[in-house]
């Protein structure tokens, strides 16, 4: 147990400074871009993840073809909207806000699911949205593309867990990791025509740097659920926050004011006692987003899919 759960706070802390490199890319690429070559290799690395009897044809061979198809879309809008976020907001602020997605995963339930939820997670969302205003200061500050964007972002991840719980453990591990990164790598490939530019040697660095922490955080986490249960794992995706912290202070010069860390404390605390609640209620939680990799959720194996 102990050994499953170092590893998923090593797997978010590599997927917390893989978003740190898409910011570091910056507007030097188009977001489509950056989103098509950080799958691409993850892709083709992605036999990894097969067991005994897969085949690469599990990636397209779905037994719940419609809410698969739903589910890999909502993901793969969710990669690029969390790579523009990134590239527009302080680090910090734009994890806050991309971490509005428990709450949203619970509103969602309600109208989709036919859940009842109870006063106590109904108190924690109305929290966490208050903390998103303190956040953004509507009236007060500029509301920028930014937050739209990562609150958008926030939106189509809890879509993509929604869609993840109504499949349940039908799907085989390969098919829930492969056919994201196949999925994303295709609609980005398309959309980023418009905008292609050829990237430059620092570039190309930087890209080969994220694709590695997307499929290296992915695998960390995989090998984390054979030595804990993936819904005893899911609250270190918080850390991931600590991390934001202190790389937007150090590499960005970010340092949010006292408001903005009061959003954010509100913001994850709502957070994570929704998800304490969820495993009282023991129903699979809705995790938010190593971002920009879309974040695993408990079925037959996390998905990291930021």
């Amino acid at each position: 147990m102990v050994k499953g759960i170092i590893l998923a706070f090593l797997a978010f802390a590599v997927f917390a400074w893989g978003d740190a490199v898409v910011k570091a890319i910056g507007h030097g690429l188009d977001p489509f871009e950056v989103t098509f070559f950080g799958y691409l290799i993850p892709l083709l690395l992605s036999p990894a993840f097969m067991r005994s009897g897969d085949r690469l044809s599990d990636l397209v061979r779905w037994k719940s073809p419609w809410l698969m198809g739903l589910r890999v879309f909502f993901i793969s809008v969710t990669t690029p909207l969390s790579v523009m976020a990134f590239t527009r907001l302080p680090f910090a602020e734009a994890f806050a806000l991309l971490f509005l997605m428990p709450s949203l995963v619970t509103v969602l339930s309600i109208f989709i699911l036919k859940e009842t939820v109870r006063w106590r997670r109904g108190l924690a969302v109305c929290a966490a949205f208050i903390g998103v205003l303190i956040i953004v200061r509507p009236g007060f500050r500029e509301v920028l593309p930014g937050h739209v964007i990562a609150i958008a972002a926030a939106l189509c991840s809890a879509g993509g867990v929604i869609m993840g719980r109504m499949i349940g453990t039908s799907e085989k591990r390969y098919t829930l990791i492969g056919s994201v990164f196949l999925g994303t790598a295709a609609i980005a490939g398309v959309l980023m025509i418009p905008g292609f530019t050829w990237p430059g040697l620092h570039q190309w660095g930087l890209l080969i740097a994220f694709a590695a922490t997307s499929f290296v955080a992915q695998a960390l986490f995989v090998v984390a659920t054979t030595y804990a249960p993936a819904d005893r794992l899911g609250a270190a995706q918080y850390s991931q926050i600590l991390w934001a912290l202190l790389i937007g202070a150090l590499f960005f010069d970010e340092w949010p004011d006292a408001l903005a860390l009061l959003g954010i404390v509100i913001v994850v605390g709502a957070g994570l006692f929704i998800f304490a609640r969820e495993r009282t209620l023991k129903k699979p939680p809705s995790q938010a987003i190593p971002i920009p990799v879309p974040q695993p959720e408990p079925t037959a194996a996390k998905t990291a899919t930021r």
